[in-house]
């Protein structure tokens, strides 16, 4: 006997089941995480669902003590929790209507209901790998900022800080202090995250050097820093014009001929955004209708907003 079961993920498997009978499971979801908390019960619940048939899957797992899963010390983190059908809890369900009518609402909707619901037994796992590529967002991957090599602490001691204003540049949004933000400065004009094309206005001043604009704090080689020709003093360098000198449509930070020291305006605060990707596996799945040796949930993507003084 064979029977066609829609299930979820990726790929069509055929699976031998305990009973003998052989399943065809299409594995097919979009592996786009959701995520909910639940505070009051302290738990996470990660999901994903499909209409046209309504499923979803589903990892519930405590809060406490699962905190660096989603914000951790270093990038490639990794976590395994057993999967016990008590505090650790992955389901496959099948629902009468949209699961997101269901799935982590206050006030679910009263036309949706499970109408089957397959646990996975215990002694499955589920493992988590959490990766962020740009410490700080400012669209250069960490790797080409100087980070270095990791200590065993999660810590980069020999991570390179252009500035020396103590924050290293994978996680300083200003490189080169000169209050223009990096990922202002035409860092990467490519999106590749590599700052080889990186623009470099004064490459060809007569006074100009080989530091891109990111990395130079005089971006015009006029021996005014960039961030004292700030003529208004209101911390941005873009509104800031020689009209009378012969490039007025130039800002004054990129325009050698416009040489006049200002007071510079108060330096902002190095505040940056993380993204992380936590991607998620379930080992030795057995959730009743198949034997799965793996199912790779998909990932979820959030941003936070981080502060170094």
């Amino acid at each position: 006997m064979r029977q066609l079961i829609y299930i979820c993920l990726i790929g069509l498997l055929a699976l031998s089941c305990d009973d003998g009978d052989v399943f065809e499971v299409n594995l097919e979801f979009d592996q786009t995480l959701e995520l909910c908390i639940d505070a009051n019960a302290g738990d996470y619940l990660l999901y994903d669902t499909k209409t046209s048939p309504n499923e979803s899957l589903s990892l519930l797992f405590p809060i406490s003590g699962n905190e660096d899963i989603f914000n951790p010390p270093m990038t490639g983190f990794t976590e395994t929790l057993g999967i016990n059908n008590t505090s650790v809890i992955f389901n496959y369900r099948t629902y009468s209507g949209d699961p997101n009518g269901l799935i982590c609402q206050v006030i679910p909707d009263p036309g949706t209901n499970i109408i089957e619901d397959y646990p996975a037994a215990a002694g499955a796992s589920a493992e988590f790998t959490t990766l962020f590529d740009d410490d700080d967002n400012d669209g250069i991957l960490s790797e080409f900022e100087g980070r270095g090599a990791q200590a065993a602490d999660g810590s980069y001691p020999d991570a390179i800080d252009t500035d020396e204003d103590g924050i290293p540049d994978y996680i300083d949004q200003d490189d080169d202090n000169d209050n223009i933000l990096t990922i202002n400065e035409n860092a990467d004009p490519d999106g590749d995250g590599n700052p080889s094309d990186a623009v470099n206005t004064d490459l060809d001043f007569a006074n100009g050097d080989d530091k891109p604009n990111y990395l130079d704090n005089d971006d015009d080689a006029d021996g005014v820093l960039t961030i004292n020709e700030d003529e208004n003093s209101n911390s941005s360098l873009t509104d800031d014009f020689d009209e009378l000198g012969p490039n007025p449509n130039t800002a004054r930070y990129l325009n050698p001929d416009a040489a006049e020291s200002f007071t510079a305006g108060v330096m902002e605060v190095n505040e940056y955004t993380r993204t992380f990707v936590i991607s998620v596996m379930i080992m030795d799945a057995n959730i009743g209708i198949a034997n799965i040796d793996d199912i790779d949930m998909g990932t979820y993507t959030y941003s936070i907003t981080l502060t170094e003084e």
